[in-house]
């Protein structure tokens, strides 16, 4: 096989495949916390401080961060740490957290940052539990479940720069924890996978408290949100279901120091404020400040508000819906409604679906002209072999896939020696665009595999690179190593095992070689599609050197028996040796 052909797979094949339906969620994110305790909730408490190292057991770790470093006590420092099991984290002033969510501990100037790998159905419902524990409407919470599920899609990798993809508070989403969410899951797994798209992609599904009769358009809270979807309209349902007023008597000193604290100098001695510009939705726009010494001074509202929230109360100002007037030395907000008003009102969806509204018309009033879709888009039609099954919108020129499919799966098997006893649904995306929307994958990554399904560009893309049989026995072969292999195995070794298994008689260079530890880190969070190809390289040089040294019966058992204590000390074996037996 040619070298040439080996980058193209490598490219083909991504190890974080399936992983687009989870979510990094940073716990404690506001504030991050100098020590920890995770204790054994059920089972049994597994930790290690590489990906690729033996693991450990505990019944409680105390974990300090130490600088950069994470020390566990009587344990000794690292730069992470990895649990898994049915853990209880708990940290000085903040609520505990009973979970079985993979946790990752890393430490940033004495502080942990623990981010938590979240499937997204059960994030979607920890949210429904954050945001909309008062609903008592099914066909809202269901409303509600698409919104929450689109949001995560559409901004995923909000603080992608800090190493996560969402904070757990309302700056992204609140989720509540601890596993007591029954009534969201349910509201979740009765829309999985749904979400509301747009023009071909996940719609931006923001949603608010209450609208106090009035839906604000997307560009009044954000300059640079103009979807057509989030335009200003009236909403009676909120006015008849959860009416919201409120009224905030706040002293001018008060004001006068939230404002300084927030960087802003009103004129000094100011005594009067009045509204100076509205938006389309009737929501305040601009303040002014003034009857001091100084000229007038005009601020916008939502500065005003945010000032006054981080100083005095996000209470005060429960939106920019308000009429204003002085009494003496106090400044009277007479307002309605809660939140940036934009997109879903969750006071209107539950009044609609009190008044016999589905979900979809819910949806439908808040995002006019968004689609309720399953998460890719796609009208699929069914099409079925002995062990295959075949999801296509254009079945007519994909069924020929179905007798390919079963032809490398035969070889596959005969090759691995053992064979799978489930069948395996192969989904096939009608356009680029719509599969790395659904698998969030790059274009150059030709297949994905989660479970025993694998989702695959057009058959037309993959011809026409000449890759269709060299993806699909590669990902084939990951369904069977994924049946038999371990989770804790390390996914260079997983992913080795596949590249080796594609291409036995591939030849090895030398320069491919990379440490364990590394190609861990890089295949958890790829820099660029180069350094995921050197990795690769590297992934199936190491596994052939394990064959060569261990033989082909010893290494594949242990997918189901685990990386026994030793067998990767060593480093590489003397000479760089290459394996070029079949496997």
């Amino acid at each position: 096989m040619k070298a040439a052909w080996l980058l193209l797979l490598l490219a083909a094949a991504f190890p974080g495949a399936g992983r687009a339906e989870e979510v990094r969620v940073r716990f404690y994110a506001t504030h991050p916390p100098a020590e920890a305790v995770i204790s054994v909730a059920a089972g049994e408490l597994r930790w290690k401080t590489c990906a690729q190292c033996p693991e450990n057991t505990a019944k409680r770790l105390l974990l300090q961060g130490a600088g950069g470093e994470v020390m566990v006590k009587d344990a000794g420092t690292s730069a992470e740490i990895f649990i898994q099991g049915k853990y209880r984290l708990e940290a000085a002033g903040m609520p505990y957290i009973e979970e079985d969510f993979a946790l990752r501990v890393t430490a940033r100037e004495g502080r942990l940052l623990l981010t938590a790998q979240v499937p997204l159905e059960e994030y979607t419902a920890a949210v429904l539990a954050g945001e909309t524990g008062e609903f008592r409407n099914a066909e809202a919470l269901k409303a509600m479940a698409v919104t929450v599920r689109t949001y995560a899609t559409r901004f995923r990798g909000r603080h992608g720069d800090e190493g996560y993809d969402f904070c757990d508070t309302t700056h992204c989403q609140f989720p509540r924890w601890n596993g007591a969410r029954e009534r969201f899951r349910v509201a979740a797994a009765a829309t999985q996978g749904e979400e509301l798209w747009f023009n071909g992609g996940p719609a931006a599904a923001h949603y608010h408290q209450n609208c106090g009769g009035m839906i604000a358009a997307g560009s009044e809270a954000w300059s640079g949100v103009r979807e057509a979807y989030l335009r200003a309209h009236a909403d009676r349902y909120c006015v008849a279901g959860a009416p919201l007023r409120w009224e905030s008597a706040l002293a001018v000193a008060d004001l006068d120091a939230a404002l300084r604290a927030a960087g802003i100098t009103p004129p000094a001695g100011w005594t009067k404020l009045e509204v100076a510009a509205r938006t389309g939705s009737g929501r305040v726009r601009l303040v002014r400040l003034g009857g001091g010494a100084l000229p007038v001074l005009t601020v916008a509202a939502s500065s005003l508000r945010f000032a006054v929230g981080r100083a005095l109360g996000w209470e005060k100002l429960r939106s920019d819906l308000y009429e204003v007037r002085g009494d003496g030395g106090k400044i009277i907000f007479s307002g309605h409604g809660a939140g940036h008003g934009v997109g879903l009102c969750q006071a209107g969806a539950e009044e609609m679906g009190r008044e016999g509204r589905t979900y979809q018309e819910i949806l439908n009033f808040y995002y006019p002209g968004t689609t309720v879709k399953g998460a890719d888009e796609e009208a699929w039609k069914r099409r079925e072999s002995e062990r295959f099954e075949l999801l296509s919108t254009q079945p007519e020129e994909d069924t020929a896939l179905l007798d390919l499919a079963e032809k490398i799966l035969k070889e596959n098997e005969a090759a691995a020696g053992w064979k799978i006893g489930f069948r395996v649904r192969l989904k096939v995306f009608s356009t680029l665009k719509s599969y790395r929307d659904t698998t969030g994958q790059a274009g150059w990554v030709a297949a994905t595999t989660r479970g025993n399904t694998i989702r695959l560009q057009p058959l037309a893309v993959l011809k026409q690179k000449r890759v269709l049989e060299s993806t699909l026995r590669h990902e084939l072969f990951h369904v069977l190593v994924e049946s038999r292999g371990q989770a804790e195995l390390p996914l260079w070794f997983r992913e080795g095992l596949v590249l080796y298994l594609s291409a036995p008689e591939e030849k090895d260079k030398d320069e491919a070689a990379m440490s364990d530890r590394r190609m861990e880190k890089i295949l958890e969070n790829p820099a660029s599609r180069e350094q995921m190809q050197q990795t690769y390289r590297a992934a199936r040089m190491r596994v052939a050197q394990l064959f060569l040294k261990f033989g082909r019966a010893a290494v594949l058992d242990w997918l189901s028996s685990g990386i026994p204590g030793g067998a990767l000390d060593g480093g590489e074996p003397p000479g760089g040796h290459r394996a070029e037996q079949q496997p």
